[in-house]
C-alpha cells in the first residue's frame, strides 16, 4: 500500500515537473520573440531617423548657399523621407521634414495645380506629425502657413499662431513664421492675437531684427516697427519716408474741397 502511493506520489512529480518545463518553455519562447519584436523596432526606428538626416543633410546643403533646390535636389530629399516613412509610417520627423519639403515644391512651381498639390500634401503630413509631437511650435507655425496658402483664413489657422506663439515664442524661424502668417491675415485676427505679433516683433528684436523687419517691411506694417527703440537703426529711414509719406497723404486729403 505504502509502495503504490509512493509511485503515485513519483508520477505526479514527474508530471508536474513536465508541465513545469513546458510552461517555462513557452515562457521562454514568449520572451525571444517579445524580445526580436523589440529588436526589430528598434532596427526600424533607427534605419528610419538615419534617413530622415540623410534627407535634411541633403536640405541643408542648399539652404547653406541660400539657393532654391533644383529638381534633382528634391526628388532625392523626398526619396529619404518617403523610405523613412516605410521603415516607420508615423515618424513625427519625417513627416515635419516631407511636409517642409513639400512646401518648398509649393514655392519652386511655376503649375497651380502642382503647387496645390504640394500645399494639401504639406498639410496632411504636419497635421498627422502634430498627433505625435503637439507641442512642436515649428509644427504649428508650418501649418499656419500652409492654411495660409490654401487660403483658408479660419480658427484652425488661428488656433496654430497661438500654439506656435506659446510653446515657441524666442524661435526665430516660429517668430518670422508667426509674424509672416499673422500680417498677411492681420484683418482678420482679434485684437488678443494682433497683440500677440507686435510682442512677437518686440522680441524678435532680441534674436534676428534684421529678418523680422524684413517680414514687417514686406507688409508695409511701419506702424508696428517704428515705435519700437530696437529697431530705429535698421528702421530708421524706412520709418521716416513712411511717416513722410502719410503726413502728404493726410494733408493732401485735409485740402479736399
Amino acid at each position: 500500500m505504502i509502495a503504490r502511493n509512493q509511485g503515485g506520489d513519483g508520477r505526479v512529480r514527474a508530471v508536474h515537473r513536465t508541465n513545469e518545463r513546458g510552461r517555462d518553455k513557452a515562457a521562454y519562447i514568449g520572451l525571444f520573440v517579445f524580445l526580436a519584436l523589440v529588436a526589430t523596432q528598434v532596427a526600424r526606428l533607427g534605419a528610419s531617423g538615419l534617413l530622415v538626416q540623410l534627407g535634411q543633410f541633403e536640405i541643408d546643403r542648399w539652404e547653406a548657399k541660400s539657393r532654391s533646390p533644383d529638381k534633382e535636389e528634391l526628388k532625392r530629399s523626398a526619396q529619404f523621407f518617403a523610405d523613412s516613412l516605410s521603415y516607420v509610417s508615423d515618424n513625427p520627423w519625417a513627416l515635419e521634414a516631407a511636409g517642409a519639403l513639400d512646401l518648398a515644391k509649393m514655392r519652386g512651381s511655376r503649375v497651380p495645380r502642382e503647387a496645390l498639390a504640394a500645399t494639401k500634401s504639406a498639410y496632411a503630413r504636419i497635421r498627422q506629425a502634430l498627433i505625435q509631437r503637439p507641442t512642436s511650435p515649428f509644427l504649428w507655425a508650418n501649418l499656419a502657413l500652409t492654411k495660409l496658402y490654401l487660403n483658408e483664413i479660419d480658427g484652425e489657422l488661428r488656433a496654430a499662431l497661438r500654439h506656435a506663439d506659446e510653446l515657441g515664442p524666442w524661435e526665430p524661424t516660429v517668430q518670422q513664421t508667426v509674424l509672416f502668417v499673422g500680417l498677411a491675415v492681420w484683418r482678420d485676427l482679434d485684437p488678443e492675437l494682433r497683440h500677440t505679433l507686435v510682442r512677437t516683433i518686440e522680441r524678435g528684436a532680441s534674436r534676428n531684427p534684421q529678418k523680422m523687419f524684413e517680414v514687417v517691411k514686406s507688409h508695409r506694417r511701419f506702424d508696428l516697427i517704428c515705435a519700437i527703440r530696437k529697431y530705429e537703426v535698421i528702421a530708421g529711414s524706412d520709418c521716416k519716408n513712411a511717416a513722410a509719406a502719410s503726413s502728404g497723404n493726410a494733408l493732401k486729403q485735409g485740402q479736399r474741397p
